[in-house]
């Protein structure tokens, strides 16, 4: 089984990031809570998922009662929190609480695919949110990665007939759906 390659600290972590041009990955925890426990006993055992995190980004994770200046840098309120960071480590997305491998694996892709959003890089973007529709169609997140897919091809390319094609794709698959309501405005 494949252990996810934690890195021992920012400073190393904020280096590999800029020379693998790859997303810092964080992992907020404390050793009470319960979440947390789950996620490393549970979510984190996963071997897919632990190949994912080891070889698409760079992990770091941080206890919060012992890195106490990191924890209060990123303002963590509460734990299990995951961030992705660019290479400077500026965060770019942000999620709390405990999910099971599966479901992690999909808000893990729709982190990635909106941070690259934030970045301006729509490809990569855009191929982050495919995994998504492609993989797990009927997950939670699904919806949320059809948008933002289509938003990134519209400003990528400019044309306006993917936004409307993303509002027919939704009203068909996800009808009645939030993201599906805020993307009736392209119809």
């Amino acid at each position: 089984m494949q252990e996810i390659r934690w890195k021992d600290d920012l400073k190393s972590a904020l280096w590999d990031a800029k020379s693998t041009n790859r997303l810092i990955f964080m992992f907020f925890h404390h050793p009470e809570c319960g979440g947390c426990i789950k996620t490393r006993a549970i979510t984190f055992s996963d071997r897919h998922l632990a190949d994912v995190l080891s070889n698409e980004y760079v992990p770091i994770q941080f206890l919060v009662t012992k890195d106490q200046e990191v924890t209060a840098r990123y303002k963590i309120e509460w734990t299990p929190t995951l961030i992705l960071a660019d290479e400077y480590g500026n965060e770019l997305e942000r999620w709390v609480g405990f999910l099971p491998a599966e479901e992690f694996m999909g808000q893990l892709y729709l982190s990635k695919g909106l941070a690259e959003f934030h970045r301006n890089r729509f490809r990569a973007a855009e191929s982050a949110f495919e995994w998504i529709i492609d993989h797990q169609p009927e997950s939670e997140v699904a919806p949320e990665a059809r948008y933002y897919m289509g938003v990134a091809l519209y400003k990528e390319s400019g044309d306006p007939s993917h936004l409307a094609r993303t509002w027919e794709s939704m009203s068909r698959r996800y009808p009645g759906n939030y993201w599906t309501k805020k993307a009736s405005a392209w119809s």
